[in-house]
């Protein structure tokens, strides 16, 4: 029953994500290129996981966010999202932007470290319609950093993440009067889950999982349950940033083999005395599993988390 109902959910998710092809249609590159925006001079953030966003500039107590670089979010650059409470996710502060019923509309979310504030992380996307799904992620150290040099810390906290699938659409603005189908604008649904990371500064390495994952304002409110992953091990540099890979967890497959299979790109930077908050995103180029048991096809997603220990 569970794969009945998500394949008839992937039904209504497949108008965000296109269908087959050598192109993926909510990509944010052009067809036949690779490129994507270089992250400022001086920026931790790999080019692979920026993507489109340069920078986030976010404060949790005033609550206003500004997002740098991202495409169509708005007429100036930075632009500064409006607060969106509803579409708050645990552990992370929900904006959103959208000029009118005929523009795109953009989600971001972002978050401080609790323990000394020494790590902010931001994601954002800007939905369809016209075949391009804008995206990126952002994340930062303030302050003074010192890096232990032995021990294994263990961070928990939550994940967030945005996709090229469609919400339900709650925060669009009403579309002009006989606005053809075709350029409507989308709302992205988002995905969340829990993140568990383990950091050995003896090794100089780490290791996570992203656990209980979900899709969550899908067409009809359907949550639908997704794959574990795993952040693969990764060297910390000295200066306290790591960058590595993500596969699906071949636990979650045992019929077929995951274990080496990179689905995506994951990064991210420690802060704080002693290293005690940390903050990353990831990059995935596919997340239904292998197989495609959802029904999901050229689907994407970028997230963050911040983490404490």
């Amino acid at each position: 029953m569970k794969h009945i109902v998500a394949g008839l959910m992937a039904a209504a998710l497949l108008g965000g994500c296109g269908g087959g092809g050598s192109s993926n249609p909510f990509d944010g590159r052009g067809e036949d290129d690779d490129t994507t925006t270089p992250p400022p001079a001086g920026s931790s953030v790999p080019a692979e996981i920026a993507q489109d966003v340069t920078g986030v500039a976010f404060d949790p107590v005033t609550q206003t966010l500004t997002v740098e670089g991202l495409s169509f979010d708005g007429t100036t650059d930075p632009v500064t999202y409006n607060r969106a409470a509803a579409l708050d996710v645990p552990g992370y502060q929900a904006y959103t932007i959208q000029q009118d019923g005929a523009s795109r509309h953009s989600t971001a979310f972002a978050a401080q470290s609790q323990t000394s504030g020494a790590v902010t992380a931001g994601v954002a996307a800007t939905g369809g319609p016209r075949n391009r799904f804008f995206t990126g992620a952002f994340f930062e150290r303030t302050g003074s950093y010192t890096q232990p040099t032995s021990g294994e810390v263990v961070y928990t906290g939550r994940y967030v993440g945005i996709t090229n699938l469609d919400s339900q659409g709650g925060d669009l603005l009403s579309p002009p009067a006989g606005l053809a189908p075709e350029l409507i604008p989308t709302q992205a649904a988002s995905t969340q889950g829990d993140v568990v990371l383990r950091a050995n500064f003896g090794d100089r390495q780490i290791e996570g999982n992203i656990i209980n994952r979900r899709l969550s304002e899908t067409p009809g409110g359907v949550v639908i349950d997704l794959p574990s992953l795993v952040l693969i091990n990764a060297e910390i540099t000295e200066g306290g940033t790591f960058s590595g890979t993500v596969e699906y967890d071949q636990s979650a497959f045992p019929a077929d083999r995951v274990t080496g299979t990179s689905i995506g790109s994951s990064a991210g930077v420690f802060g704080g005395t002693g290293a005690t908050e940390v903050a990353g995103g990831i990059k995935l180029n596919e997340f239904d599993g292998p197989g495609n048991p959802l029904g999901l096809n050229n689907e994407l997603e970028t997230g963050i988390f911040v983490l404490d220990r």
